[in-house]
Formats: C-alpha cells, sequence, structure tokens
C-alpha cells in the first residue's frame, strides 16, 4: 500500500526532462539508445569541465546566442565564430563553417582509430551523432572508452574556443588547442595511474587498448595525432 502511494506521489511530482527530446527527433532514437549516451557523459577520467558540457549538450541546455537572446543576456542571435548564422547548439558543434578544417582533421583521427575495426556496427556510425553524443555501442578491434574519451575533448574545445573568442581573444587555433589537451589529460592519467599508483592494467585498458594513436614505447607515450 504505501510502496503504491509513494508511487503515485512520484507520478505527481516529476517530470521526464524536454532537453533529451531533441536528440530523439533528430536521430529518431528510442529511449533505450538516449539511455545509453548517458553511460559516457559520467566517466572519471573526464574532467568535471567536460562532464558539465556534456551534461549540457545532452539537455540541450548550452547558453547560446539563440538561448541567452531569449532571455535578454545577448543582443545578437550571431555566431560569435562565424557572425554569419545563428548560434544554436547545432551550429556551434556541426555546422559553423569555422569548423570545417577542425572537423575534417577530426575525421581522419577517427579513421584512425576505427582503421582495425572488425565490426558489421561501422555501417551505423553517423559522423555528427558521433561528436556530439559519441559511440553508443561495442566494436571489436576499437577502444569504445578512449574513443569517448576523444570525442568528449572534440566538444569541449570546440566550446572553449568560441567562449575564448567570445572574450575577445584573436587567433585560437582549434586543432592545436586539441591537440595539447588531449595529449595533457592522456599524460597525465599515465603518470597518475602508472608511476603512483601502479595502475597500469586500467591504464592499459581505458587508452592503450586497440589504440593506433597513443602507444607506450619505453616507459614513454607517443601520440600519433
Amino acid at each position: 500500500m504505501l510502496k503504491s502511494l509513494y508511487q503515485c506521489v512520484l507520478e505527481d511530482i516529476t517530470e521526464e526532462p524536454i532537453g533529451p527530446t531533441i536528440w530523439k527527433k533528430i536521430y529518431a532514437l528510442e529511449e533505450a539508445e538516449l539511455c545509453k549516451i548517458w553511460k559516457h557523459v559520467y566517466v572519471f577520467w573526464k574532467s568535471s569541465k567536460m562532464i558539465e558540457l556534456d551534461y549540457k549538450i545532452m539537455h540541450n541546455c548550452v547558453f547560446t546566442n539563440v538561448k541567452l537572446k531569449k532571455i535578454g543576456l545577448s543582443d545578437s542571435e550571431l555566431c560569435v565564430v562565424c557572425h554569419k548564422e545563428n548560434e544554436d547548439i547545432m551550429h556551434v558543434f556541426i555546422n559553423c563553417d569555422e569548423l570545417e578544417d577542425f572537423h575534417d582533421y577530426l575525421s581522419a583521427l577517427l579513421c584512425k582509430i576505427f582503421e582495425n575495426c572488425d565490426s558489421d556496427k561501422i555501417n551505423l556510425v553517423q559522423s555528427e551523432m558521433l561528436l556530439l553524443n559519441g559511440l553508443r555501442w561495442k566494436m571489436k578491434g576499437v577502444n569504445d572508452l578512449f574513443l569517448n574519451f576523444v570525442l568528449s575533448v572534440a566538444r569541449f574545445c570546440i566550446f572553449r574556443r568560441r567562449n575564448l573568442l567570445k572574450n575577445g581573444h584573436k587567433n585560437v587555433h582549434l586543432t592545436k588547442l586539441f591537440q595539447y589537451t588531449l595529449k595533457h589529460y592522456v599524460t597525465y592519467f599515465y603518470v597518475y595511474l602508472c608511476k603512483q599508483n601502479n595502475k597500469s592494467n586500467v591504464f592499459e585498458k581505458n587508452f592503450l587498448k586497440d589504440n593506433p594513436i597513443v602507444q607506450e614505447t619505453d616507459d614513454v607515450l607517443v601520440f600519433d595525432l
């Protein structure tokens, strides 16, 4: 009886968040598929700022200029990077013309990560969704843990570049920012896990296994970025 009453109370005071429905509409996702994305939003290896951004992307609550204009905190909806189109979430990460070179670079890098893939699921991968929401399934020959970490770093760097330009910085090279950030975090966890805590097996699983772009040689990390 009490359990049923408690369930009724919950139904009255809780609502399903509407933010994630944007991804259901754009990519025709079922609820079960959407739930899989959450599994790599909260990951120990990601900084709190990356987790925060990925959470906001999932809930479609990134404060783009379109959203800021609606609440009176921006005079313009235009993108602060290209100054050509309105800045919504898809524009920030996918459609901005100023992302073309970085998208080309990232696509080539992801091709390296997928080069040993031995799974038919590779045909299900959509580049836009992969960048925004990550890889939702495991594939033989692919380190999905590292891949999703790379994609989180990419999203973080795209948005960080946008914020730096918005705050008056000039000539922020997105690809170099991404390479520096990725190397920084991977190297940090290499020292933390392998050198300080004797957990090389954990680092191997998350960062080195089935990973052609990061290898360890003579106790030195070698990056092919």
